[in-house]
């Protein structure tokens, strides 16, 4: 027929069910997917056991519900990186980077896995951190408290905040975590110095959007002692410049 064209079925059935679930902000279960999809328990389990085969959805040990998987954050960091926001703050961070000679990365919320890398430039050397595009900033890290930090003061964050770092939400309930928290905020950066990873320092300045919404991190990092106070300092000041230009570009 004139205009259409044949599909495979299957395949666009399994398109809807990673749809329904990239929805979702919460991991869903097979009888929430076969009600929701319209589909016998049975058959929806094969279509799940298959996504789950390849990548594109991971099943939690613990509750038995599906997410999104490994493969499928691979695609959509895959998607992001042709954004040109994105694109713009690979320019500007490899500019920082080559300039002081510090590693730089930005990180990308999202619902299921928190601050997420989407770009990565190396120069001050490999520290075999095991640092990679797709990796998840933990809590303990200077891009992860400046996520808490300004998603926290966000009712409707509380949710997504405190699921993305499950392992580590009892922090939120100590006065002193916030209170670091508060102080990120005032500064308008994170830093940690020496943690988590002994003899390295970094520091994140977070990106807003029209909102007023924390949108993204840029972060820089290197070997502590190859930072003295003037350098540090020097590269706060253009991690917010680059930030204010990347805020800019995102209303434009």
């Amino acid at each position: 027929m004139a205009g259409q064209q044949r599909g495979i079925q299957t395949v666009e059935l399994s398109g809807e069910i990673l749809n329904l679930i990239c929805r979702s902000k919460k991991s869903l279960s097979l009888s929430e997917i076969a009600e929701t999809l319209g589909l016998a328990p049975g058959s929806a389990y094969k279509y799940l056991i298959s996504l789950q085969r390849t990548g594109l959805l991971k099943r939690n040990e613990s509750t038995l519900e599906f997410e999104a998987g490994a493969l499928s954050l691979r695609l959509g960091i895959a998607k992001i990186s042709h954004n040109e926001v994105v694109a713009q703050s690979r320019h500007l961070l490899t500019q920082i980077a080559e300039k002081h000679e510090v590693n730089v990365f930005t990180s990308l919320w999202s619902d299921l896995n928190g601050p997420t890398v989407v770009f990565y430039k190396e120069f001050a050397g490999f520290f075999n951190l095991g640092f990679r595009l797709g990796n998840k900033m933990a809590l303990s890290t200077a891009t992860g408290r400046l996520f808490a930090a300004y998603k926290s003061v966000q009712a409707e964050e509380n949710l997504s905040l405190q699921k993305a770092f499950l392992p580590e939400r009892e922090q939120f309930l100590d006065p002193a975590f916030q209170r670091d928290l508060a102080d990120i905020r005032a500064l308008g950066y994170s830093a940690l110095i020496d943690t988590p990873t002994p003899g390295i320092s970094s520091y994140a300045v977070p990106v807003f959007n029209s909102e007023g919404q924390i949108n993204f991190a840029i972060t820089a990092f290197a070997k502590t002692q190859h930072l003295s106070p003037e350098k540090i300092q020097q590269i706060l000041v253009e991690l917010k410049v680059a930030a204010r230009d990347l805020q800019e570009s995102s209303y434009a």
